[in-house]
């Protein structure tokens, strides 16, 4: 007899043993379906990939256009400043005010 009781222990061990295997087997299932699942609607994150591209190709819009208005900058400057000198070698010119006043008309002329 008490070997029946033994076998029956065995058995009911065995039963547990598989009973907490299929649990952990489900929860594993589980995890990974809400893992596969999370990474399809949100592991690539299609739509923040799109808006990175979208504001990296602003920015790099952005600096072009500032370089682009830094160089008519310093080609205006450049040209203003060649303008100067011409004007300095010229004698001044109107715009400097060192010149002397224009004459004033005659009295009686009108």
């Amino acid at each position: 007899m008490a070997e029946h009781g033994a076998g029956h222990e065995a058995e009911e061990v065995k039963e547990v043993v598989w009973t907490y295997a299929g649990w952990v087997v489900i929860i594993l299932i589980c995890i990974g379906a809400g893992l596969f699942i999370g990474y399809e609607l949100w592991g690539q994150a299609t739509s923040l990939q799109a808006q990175l591209t979208e504001q990296i190709e602003t920015v790099n819009r952005l600096k072009n256009e500032r370089e682009t208005i830094k160089s008519q900058l310093a080609l205006a400057t450049r040209d203003k400043e060649a303008c100067q000198r011409t004007l300095a070698t010229q004698g001044g010119g109107g715009a400097t005010g060192g010149g002397t006043p224009p004459p004033a008309p005659p009295a009686g002329a009108q």
